[in-house]
């Protein structure tokens, strides 16, 4: 049920937006994967491995931002053309979807973030 509600909004915020915000989240998995396994094996990595996770984060937060006010732009041009009266449930599920973007964006971010925190503690108390 949790899955399905999931691919809905990912499919909703258009893919456009969506599968480059997904693209950001699988470079951030993996790079915390193998800072991961650098720290459990005990080996040296370089540390802008550990600053690109939080630079790529924000860039899903400023990117997923980015998504939603062009969707509100085009959403608000579309209005402003309509010559009849919207029923506001309509608006506010255009208002809803565009919102799918900067929710997804700012959800990576914050992983992105704890990750780094995370990560940096480790690297912080391991025996170099």
């Amino acid at each position: 049920m949790l899955t399905s509600t999931f691919y809905s909004l990912h499919i909703e915020g258009g893919p456009p937006f969506m599968f480059p915000l997904l693209l950001l989240f699988v470079i951030n998995i993996g790079i915390f994967i193998y800072i991961l396994i650098s720290l459990i094996q005990k080996k040296q990595f370089n540390p802008k491995w550990l600053e690109a996770i939080k630079q790529i984060g924000g860039l899903a937060a400023a990117y997923g931002t980015f998504g939603t006010l062009i969707g509100l732009f085009f959403a608000f041009d579309a209005l402003e053309e309509m010559e009849e009266m919207i029923p506001l449930q309509v608006i506010m599920g255009g208002l809803k979807v565009a919102l799918v973007t900067v929710l997804y964006g700012l959800i990576i971010f914050c992983l992105s973030l704890l990750a780094y925190i995370i990560l940096k503690l480790a690297s912080r108390n391991s025996p170099a």
